[in-house]
């Protein structure tokens, strides 16, 4: 299944390394990442593949203190 997450980081020397790290250790592949400064933080949008459900990666995204806020979409399988 693969995701869509937006996150909003404060811009901390490792913050983006911490949700990579994350991410790896929960068995999610990133698909896409794109990150740009917002204010005093970062707005992260990245896209994430896995078999096991999504709370598995964003129960330990909560647990990083650099994280403000954390938005998750599915995305659908396309069809040919």
């Amino acid at each position: 299944m693969t995701y869509d997450l937006e996150l909003l980081l404060s811009d901390q020397p490792a913050a983006l390394e911490r949700v990579l790290q994350t991410a790896r250790y929960r068995g999610f592949k990133v698909r896409q990442l794109q990150m740009h400064q917002r204010g005093s933080g970062l707005q992260l949008s990245m896209q994430v593949s896995g078999p096991q459900p999504i709370n598995i990666l964003t129960t330990q995204l909560h647990k990083l203190y650099d994280l403000a806020s954390l938005n998750i979409e599915q995305t659908l399988p396309q069809t040919a």
